[in-house]
């Protein structure tokens, strides 16, 4: 099971010819541009997500994604980095519909079960592949959510990780890495081993939210609505292998409780309350 994409990569059966950088420098913008990187479309075939600030394995994890299991993702079309700008492009297949965070309110009870339950399939299949023996990212790289970024490469907080301890023990350099008070990170070298217990690395997507589920529909499809939905999941950016309490503890720290999807989330992922209150109440004090 490869785990790792030779770079630059180009799919070989393409849509149409990839677009240039300057049309794609000209294209409208489909989210917001944030920390050196813009996400445009090109009709009809292309999503692309580039700049500086882009980190390349989003699509190497997609990638990997598609080759490994049956979860809908965007296809990958190409990764590379400009020898002119040094921007980073990912180029993706264009998903239509709506997500699932607009269209969650429309929904009926049988819609919203036949969501759920394509969504914990999709789950369980990421808990099947086989683990490394470390926690990091593909390719026994650092993990990229935020609670272990540091401005400069620091291994000992980035990751990757050989055991439990190494993880935890990263959490609590954090505090004492952005200015916190070295008590704090004892407190929870004290805590966190009684409540973040040791947890085979799992393949976890790792933003699992509402606005990064597409649900399109199948058109050729009889029966009832709820039949005609693909569920398809965006946003692999900071995937990797954690412990297997971190899907659902992410998927927690995301709640607004505007509305029952709160009382869904844990009918798609395992839950694991204890560990998900510990962690948002640290990314509350790393963010506040």
């Amino acid at each position: 099971m490869a785990t790792t994409i030779k770079l630059p990569y180009y799919a070989v059966d393409l849509p149409c010819q990839l677009p240039t950088e300057a049309e794609i420098d000209e294209a409208a913008d489909i989210a917001e541009q944030y920390g050196g990187r813009r996400v445009v479309a090109i009709e009809p075939h292309f999503v692309l997500k580039f700049g500086l600030g882009i980190e390349l394995l989003e699509g190497e994890n997609m990638i990997f994604i598609r080759e490994n299991t049956s979860i809908l993702v965007p296809r990958v079309y190409a990764l590379y980095i400009s020898e002119n700008t040094g921007k980073k492009y990912i180029v993706m297949e264009r998903i239509t519909g709506q997500s699932l965070l607009s269209s969650w309110p429309r929904l009926g009870l049988k819609e919203k079960e036949s969501v759920v339950s394509t969504l914990r399939q999709y789950f369980t299949e990421l808990r099947q592949l086989p683990p490394p023996s470390y926690y990091g990212s593909l390719g026994k790289r650092p993990l990229l959510d935020g609670i272990f970024w540091t401005q400069e490469p620091d291994p000992a907080i980035n990751g990757p990780f050989a055991s439990n301890e190494d993880l935890i023990e990263a959490m609590a350099k954090k505090h004492t890495h952005d200015f916190g008070p070295s008590i704090r990170a004892d407190f929870l070298r004290h805590c966190l081993p009684r409540v973040l217990r040791d947890q085979c690395p799992t393949f976890t997507h790792g933003d699992f939210q509402r606005k990064n589920i597409m649900l399109q529909v199948k058109e050729d499809d009889v029966g009832d609505d709820s039949a005609k939905l693909q569920v398809v999941v965006l946003d692999w950016e900071k995937s990797g292998w954690y412990p297997a309490y971190w899907e659902y503890c992410l998927a927690y720290c995301a709640l607004r409780f505007d509305d029952d999807w709160c009382l869904w989330v844990d009918k798609a992922v395992d839950p694991f309350v204890s560990e998900a209150a510990l962690l948002y109440q640290i990314r509350l004090e790393l963010w506040s």
